[in-house]
């Protein structure tokens, strides 16, 4: 690789933490005679984007310019908002909580995120999150959480992003999620599926050590990687993550029976009591690149036209508590898509803890389709 576009993996990049990269302030409520009050939050810190410590415009220039897949968009991470739309209702569920001191059978912990994407999010302004109660009861709560971004740039578009920003005009809904919450219940009943993903991918993990694969691609599209192999985290957030070579196994198997595996744990301890925070960091990680990884398994990795979610549910199938990252195991992303077609891809994800349990799934499904124009062999694109 030529010395331009070559990237050190040691390269110190500045990495926040889960609640300096989700930050929220508490803004006025709004109140209309047809419903309860709707609680606001506003994002503080600019959302990570992909690609972004990569030289990406010397790297379109250098594979001829306009309309090649290395002209990213500078969109906001999708994982942000989806992670940060559901922690905002969490905080809303805390404050209804301590107001009517109903939390003596357990805190009220993430069940289910529910969302609907609508529109790329900026990385220049921050996310309004309007927060409305859509039933409460003893054991169950759910929330209905809309985002809204300004119409223009913040006054400091590399954040913190000022409280001000919230008075500015407010564009359509960009992200839209239903969470549910409930609270911890015994299990007369524990079934999952047969062997956890240590045992059934025990022979490759036992290749290495978990920090010891490559750090998960800052943008994993074979256009990119094939650029600058093992960029290291760049800027990425909240979490380290890493990705198992699982070319051998892939080899000569079906799309919907290929699988990926990413290793992950958190970059900085989360508090243990303040489980919601550890969920999301968990759906912030599974909406990282799994589209991008099925287009190259479809071959379009040099050839890609787009990428995009639609809509993402994560499940968590145990007591909050069970999702706690606690000390420095590593968690397992089990990434496989069971259906592409009509231009979309479903992708599934299973959610293990280092002890082998099934935590949590994630079900994914997006827009993914070719670029109309003709593909060029690697060798030709560089």
């Amino acid at each position: 690789m030529a010395a331009a576009n070559s990237i050190d993996a040691r390269t110190e990049f500045r990495r926040n933490d889960l609640y300096e990269a989700l930050k929220l302030s508490r803004l006025p409520d709004q109140h209309n005679a047809s419903q309860d009050g709707v609680k606001r939050y506003m994002s503080r810190t600019p959302a990570w984007r992909p690609g972004g410590e990569l030289p990406i415009k010397w790297a379109s220039d250098k594979l001829s310019g306009k309309g090649n897949i290395l002209d990213f968009p500078p969109g906001a991470f999708g994982g942000h908002v989806y992670a940060q739309a559901p922690l905002a209702a969490a905080r809303a569920v805390e404050e209804d909580e301590e107001e009517t001191g109903s939390n003596g059978n357990g805190k009220l912990g993430i069940h289910s995120i529910q969302g609907v994407f609508t529109k790329p999010g900026a990385i220049d302004r921050p996310f309004i999150y309007q927060v409305t109660n859509v039933h409460s009861s003893r054991s169950f709560a759910t929330k209905l959480v809309q985002a809204r971004q300004p119409t223009v740039s913040s006054s400091v578009p590399a954040g913190p992003f000022p409280e001000s920003d919230a008075d500015r005009p407010l564009g359509n809904v960009c992200f839209a999620c239903l969470t549910t919450f409930k609270r911890p219940a015994p299990s007369p009943a524990d079934h999952q599926m047969e062997g956890s993903a240590q045992e059934r991918y025990a022979d490759i993990l036992s290749q290495r050590a978990p920090d010891e694969w490559d750090a998960s691609p800052q943008l994993d599209i074979e256009a990119v990687t094939t650029l600058f192999p093992n960029a290291g985290h760049g800027g990425f957030p909240m979490l380290d993550m890493y990705k198992v070579d699982m070319r051998a196994y892939n080899e000569g198997r079906a799309v919907p029976e290929r699988r990926e595996l990413i290793l992950y744990r958190a970059h900085k301890p989360i508090p243990e009591d303040d489980a919601n925070a550890h969920i999301v960091a968990h759906a912030y990680e599974a909406d990282r690149n799994g589209l991008i990884m099925l287009t190259n398994s479809l071959g379009w990795g040099f050839n890609l036209g787009s990428a995009a979610s639609l809509s993402y549910s994560f499940y968590v199938h145990v007591n909050a508590d069970e999702a706690v990252m606690k000390g420095d195991g590593w968690w397992i992303q089990e990434v496989c898509w069971p259906r592409v077609n009509a231009g979309r891809g479903m992708m599934e994800s299973r959610i293990w803890s280092p002890e082998g349990k099934h935590v949590a799934s994630g079900y994914q499904d997006g827009v993914a389709v070719p670029s109309t124009k003709k593909s060029k062999t690697t060798e030709e694109k560089l």
